[in-house]
Order: C-alpha cells, then sequence, then structure tokens
C-alpha cells in the first residue's frame, strides 16, 4: 500500500494534459494513474488546429485501472453560439484515450508508454498515437516521444491535433508543489507553471492541481501567439480507505486486556449466559438489528453465533462483520473455540463467516493478517447453523419498521449538436417496509425537480425527462432454492403506470466464485420513455477475476426490442466501483463507463423505528455509440440498447454489491479489525 501511494505522488507531479492523459501541459508522459488513482479536470486551453471559439473548455475523467493501464474520457466543448437559433456551431466531441506503461528489464531507468488518443466514436476530432519515454533526474523529470496524428474532416488548418517529435522538461521547486514546464508538441512550444497541494483529508486524500500556461504557435497557420490558459486538476486515491485500514493502529488506551488476563479473586464472575447477553445488549447499541445470540457445539469445542442485519453501515457488509466479530471474540464465554457470523437481509439467511476466538483476539492487538486469514471460513445459506444454535433468546432483536432512502435520479446528455450539457434532475424517495422471511413491500415515489429546455416537453430529448409520482409499489419475496440459488421476485405497479412481474435469479457454481444470472421483467404494457418493452430479459455468466474484480458476458431482450449479446467489466477500489460495458441490440453497439460512490456516511442513523438513509452505491454511467461505415452517425437514443434495470437486486442489496465471498472477506480482514476500533471498541 504504501507503493500505492507513492505511485500517486509520482503521477500528480506530472499532472494532466489538455489531452486528456497523465504527462505535462499538453504532451503526455511514460507515467500512468496508478492503479485505484482518479484525475479529474477542467482547463480553457484549445488546440490552434480546430480553430479559435468564443468556448473553448476541457474537461477529463482519468481512472488508472491498473498498475499499468489508464483510461481517460475528455469532452472538448469548442463552439460559437449561432445568432437566432439555439444550435452550437463548432466541436462538442466525447473522446476515449488509453495509454499503457510497457514493461521494461530495468527497474530505475526510464519509463516508455504507447497511447491512443480519441479511440474511436462518431467524430475523431483528436486522433493520435504516440510513444513516449520519461525519466526522473532528482528534480528534473524529461519527456521524449514521437506521435503519429490524423487530421480532423472538420480542421480549420488541415493539420492534426498531435503530430510529429514531441519533447518537455519541468523541474519542481524543492518540497513547495511548484514546478516550471517547457514543452514542444510538434507544433506548438508551450511554458507554464503547475502549483500541486499537499494531501487534502476532505477531499480523501486527494490533491489539488493548478496550471497557468502560455503557448506559441510555430507557423502562420497556428498563429504567433495565443491567450494565457489555466487548468485546475483534482486526483484522488480511490482505494484511500484500504490504505487507511492497513496502516491504521489503534490507540493505546484505552487498550484491549491481555490474552491472558485473570479476573480479580474476589471479583464476582461473570456466567456465560451474562457475557452473552452482555453481547446482545452492545450489538444492539452498535447499530445492528434482529441480533440473537447463542451457542452451538462445534468439532474442536463451543461455537459462538451471532446472528444479525445491517443496514446501519450501508458502504460494505465488511464493516458490519468486523463490529460483530471483534465484540463477539472480546466478549465470548471462557472456552469457546470459534465465533460464527450470520448475516441476514430482510429476516432472509444469506451467508456465515466463522473464525478462530484465540486467532482473532491475536489479530486485533497485533495486526498480523496471515493467521486470521487462513482461519476465516465462508459458506452461503447458513439456515442449518441457525437451527442447531441454542439462542438465549429466541426472539431477535428490533428492526426498523420502515426504511426510507433518498437519492437524486438524473438523466443527461453530453455534447450533442444541441448542447454541451442536457439534464433532468429528480428526487427518488424508496420506501422499504419489511414483512415475513425474504419480503418486504417496496415503494418509490420520484419529483421531478429541474431540466433543461431540451429535456421539457417538447424538447427534442423529451423521451429522458423525469416524471413525478408514485413509481413504485411492489411486493418483493427473496427466497433460496436448495443451496445454490438465490432468486427474488417482486409484483405490482412498476413505472408509473404499469402492473407486472419483475425476476431475478443467482446459481452459485459449486466450487467456485463464479455465477450465472438471469432477469426477466413482464408488465401489461409497455412502460415506454427510456424503459421501452413490455417483455425484457438477460441471461449470463459472471467470472470473478479477482475477489473484487469480474468479468460478464451474457444475452439481453433490451427494452427497445432488439435483442444481443453483453459484456460488462468491473473493479471495486474501496467502496467506489469501476465498470467498462459493451452491448449490442441488432445493427446498433453501445460503450461506457459507470461508476459506483456512496453517497451516505459509513455509518448512518442509529436504527429505529423509522430509519432514514442516502444510497450506499450511487451509480451513474455516460455512454457513447459505436459508429460504423453503415451506422456513422453517432446519434443521441436514449432508449436503445439498455442494460435491464429492475426495482431492486440481488447483487447490489442482498450481496454487498457482488463483493460476498471467501476471498473477499479475507481480504477485508485489517478493514475489520479498523472498524472495531473506531466504531465498537467503546461498547466493550
Amino acid at each position: 500500500m504504501p507503493a500505492l501511494m507513492s505511485g500517486i505522488a509520482h503521477a500528480q507531479q506530472a499532472g494532466v494534459t489538455t489531452q486528456g492523459n497523465t504527462g505535462g501541459l499538453v504532451i503526455p508522459s511514460a507515467l500512468v494513474l496508478p492503479e485505484g488513482g482518479m484525475a479529474l479536470s477542467y482547463g480553457n486551453f484549445q488546440e490552434p488546429q480546430t480553430g479559435r471559439n468564443a468556448t473553448h473548455q476541457n474537461l477529463s475523467l482519468g481512472l488508472g485501472l491498473f498498475s499499468w493501464f489508464e483510461l481517460y474520457g475528455r469532452f472538448a466543448n469548442y463552439v460559437d453560439s449561432v445568432p437566432g437559433t439555439f444550435l452550437a456551431a463548432g466541436i462538442s466531441d466525447l473522446s476515449a484515450n488509453i495509454k499503457l506503461q510497457l514493461p521494461t528489464p530495468w527497474i530505475n531507468g526510464p519509463k516508455i508508454a504507447f497511447g491512443v488518443n480519441d479511440v474511436a466514436g462518431g467524430a475523431t476530432h483528436f486522433d493520435s498515437r504516440y510513444v513516449v519515454a520519461s525519466d526522473q533526474y532528482g528534480p528534473l523529470s524529461l519527456s521524449l516521444g514521437y506521435a503519429k496524428g490524423v487530421a480532423s474532416p472538420g480542421s480549420a488548418t488541415g493539420l492534426p491535433t498531435f503530430d510529429g517529435a514531441f519533447g518537455g522538461v519541468a523541474w519542481r521547486f524543492g518540497e513547495t508543489g511548484l514546478s516550471a514546464l517547457a514543452e514542444h508538441d510538434g507544433q506548438q512550444r508551450h511554458v507554464g507553471l503547475r502549483w500541486q497541494s499537499p494531501p487534502v483529508a476532505a477531499l480523501a486524500g486527494g490533491q489539488l492541481t493548478a496550471t497557468l500556461q502560455q503557448s506559441s504557435g510555430g507557423s502562420a497557420l497556428l498563429d504567433a501567439k495565443t491567450d494565457p490558459n489555466f487548468a485546475l486538476a483534482l486526483q484522488v486515491p480511490l482505494g484511500a480507505k484500504e490504505t487507511r485500514a492497513a496502516e491504521f493502529k489503534p490507540d493505546a488506551i484505552p487498550s484491549l486486556s491481555a490474552l491472558d488476563a485473570k479476573p480479580e479473586a474476589n471479583a464476582m464472575q461473570a456466567t456465560a449466559e451474562d457475557r452473552l447477553a452482555s453481547l446482545r445488549k452492545a450489538l444492539i447499541a452498535a447499530g445492528l438489528e434482529r441480533v440473537r445470540v447463542g451457542q452451538r457445539d462445534g468439532p474442536k469445542g463451543p461455537v459462538l453465533v451471532v446472528e444479525y442485519e445491517n443496514h446501519r453501515y450501508a458502504h460494505n457488509e465488511a464493516d458490519a462483520l468486523g463490529l460483530v466479530l471483534g465484540l463477539a471474540v472480546e466478549m465470548a464465554p471462557a472456552g469457546t473455540q470459534r465465533v460464527s457470523a450470520l448475516t441476514m437481509k430482510d429476516g432472509l439467511g444469506l451467508y456465515e463467516t466463522s473464525v478462530g476466538v484465540a486467532v482473532y483476539r491475536e489479530f486485533l492487538r497485533e495486526g498480523a493478517a496471515g493467521p486470521v486469514q487462513e482461519s476465516l471460513a465462508w459458506s452461503r445459506q447458513p439456515a442449518a447453523a441457525a437451527s442447531q444454535t441454542r439462542w438465549i433468546d429466541s426472539t431477535p432483536g428490533a428492526h426498523s419498521r420502515l426504511r426510507i432512502e433518498l437519492k437524486p435520479d438524473l438523466n443527461y446528455t453530453l455534447g450533442t449538436e444541441f448542447g454541451p450539457f442536457d439534464y433532468s434532475l429528480a428526487a427518488n424517495v424508496q420506501a422499504r417496509l419489511p414483512l415475513w422471511s425474504g419480503a418486504r413491500l417496496n415503494g418509490s415515489y420520484v419529483q421531478q425537480l429541474d431540466n433543461s429546455p431540451n429535456m421539457a416537453a417538447g424538447g427534442v430529448f423529451e423521451e429522458s425527462r423525469q416524471r413525478s409520482g408514485l413509481k413504485t409499489l411492489a411486493l418483493q419475496q427473496n427466497f433460496w432454492l436448495g443451496s445454490q440459488v438465490l432468486a427474488s421476485v417482486s409484483a405490482g405497479r412498476f413505472y408509473f403506470d404499469t402492473l407486472g412481474m419483475q425476476g431475478e435469479a443467482m446459481f452459485f457454481i459449486p466450487g467456485t466464485e463464479h455465477l450465472l444470472r438471469a432477469r426477466g421483467a413482464s408488465y401489461n404494457q409497455a412502460p415506454g420513455g427510456t424503459v421501452g418493452n413490455d417483455r425484457v430479459f438477460s441471461a449470463s455468466y459472471r467470472h470473478m477475476l479477482a475477489p473484487a474484480m469480474s468479468l460478464e458476458a451474457g444475452y439481453q431482450a433490451y427494452g427497445d426490442g432488439s435483442q444481443g449479446p453483453s459484456l460488462e467489466w468491473s473493479r471495486w477500489f474501496g467502496d467506489v466501483s469501476v465498470g467498462l460495458f459493451y452491448r449490442r441490440g441488432g445493427d446498433r453497439q453501445f460503450a461506457g463507463l459507470q461508476m459506483s460512490i456512496p453517497l451516505t456516511p459509513r455509518q448512518g442513523m442509529a436504527p429505529g423505528a423509522l430509519f432514514f438513509s442516502g444510497p450506499g452505491h450511487y451509480a451513474q454511467a455516460i455512454r457513447t455509440r459505436i459508429t460504423t461505415a453503415s451506422q456513422p452517425a453517432n446519434l443521441v437514443q436514449a432508449s436503445a440498447v439498455r442494460d435491464l434495470m429492475l426495482e431492486s437486486s440481488l447483487d447490489l442489496e442482498q450481496l454487498n454489491a457482488g463483493r460476498a465471498s471467501q476471498s473477499y472477506f479475507a481480504g477485508q480482514v485489517q478493514r475489520m479489525r479498523e472498524v472495531f476500533y473506531t466504531y465498537a471498541r467503546g461498547l466493550l
């Protein structure tokens, strides 16, 4: 993890270029964003090859998907208003840039990278391929490379925006955060100053960067000189929470009691029942619901069993699991060999996690993860474990009678010929009323808040306009079919005006962490809008590439009536997920990126009869049409080839957003230790 933070600092010194990649002012370097690094930037530089427009804006989002690979999405808005119309003339373009750092036989020598700007799209205004080498000599950074660009059909000069031999130097002034840069991009000269802040705790350890730049042309076509330009950037390590957990050191006071501590001779000794009752009270005080505590016989001795449900710690079920295991091993009756945690949702048992008492108590004190990872065991469908337990009180503890979640609903377009950004924003109030085991009543009310004129009634993007009213009122039942299939069925009112059913089933392939997934919906009429058809389904296979990374391939009948394959790669960095997807329906193909972030505190409000929260996982995607010779136009079609969305998701709500497995929770033990000291140490 320290290497991750060091890599982030190195990449941030390079900054974010106008093109949308890691580098200097304009030219890329051979460095890439570190694994789990994210960069957001905004600037007003315009490549002179594209002309001179009244509005010139650059926005980019970069992600370090691996330690050797970065992906940037760029939005360039170079336009002039057209008098008497609502249109704008010029370039309003979405593009994707990738950079691959090549392996080298040396460790401390120069880095070498290959990159592609403007990979694909309806109009490739910034198409170029390049190779670049970079090295660091004390405070001096040096980059040299060669680019081969292709001129845009609408280029003002007939020249590509990035072409020829390029190079640049940067000098860092000690620890001030200030650097001076000088570059030549093959056609223009650039000089500038860049300042970088130290890590800011309020920005999740992110760093701010500000750049001032002056450019001058090397030919009459590019003009002799331009006005100064500026850029602002924010770079954030998405996996910072895991880094902090791995480096966490608990305060010495109050410390945990010694493992071999002996009770005072004249003190009243707590019975096993006293300890279990105290543990139950502590778990309820921590904000867990439906708590039951008991014991069962294990092959090597007594097992302490805790059954619980968590809604308060909505970012990650590993947090609730850390509270349960930490409190249980510290308060376990003498002689207890293992602790077993049975995780539930809406009264339905989902999985069991167990660990040795002695090894976990040692882990809480010393922090060595290896032994506790070897001891940890995990399995699905814990019904048998619950039935074999002698509960101190067979009645589960209290749970919230009504859960309310408030989240934003945003539909938007970016970079169209009608405007740089059009939107329709609504507030979605979702209500969950638990009933019997695995059952609940789902309701959602949507209130339209605001929209741009193009998404108003009669606007060009009216199809994406949010509606107001009661969107959903449906009864949902989740259940197990044997020990390998988790299923869900909902029936009621959906999408404001339709009646119907939604269903989902997940088949867990025995002996692996992979699964098969089926989803479908049937309505009495077509919902219309971006939902489309009255019959939709999806079948897919998910292959877990790593505990927090998967590749899912499937086939869908989309809401627009088309059918075709889909492919999605996703990865979690802490509690933020990044996904790349491809979907094809008929002759139309779309690709894009989706991110999910939490919009609620790590520890939400304490549960009561009424429980309020924000979304623990809020997803937003951007996509673009993949153009072909037969389909050259990148048209905005809001309802075309859309992924099937259900009112609720087994993956998201029941299975820790796809992060429920033996290997995943074993990899989260440092986080479990940190959350115990943060939220539960004072409850002992």
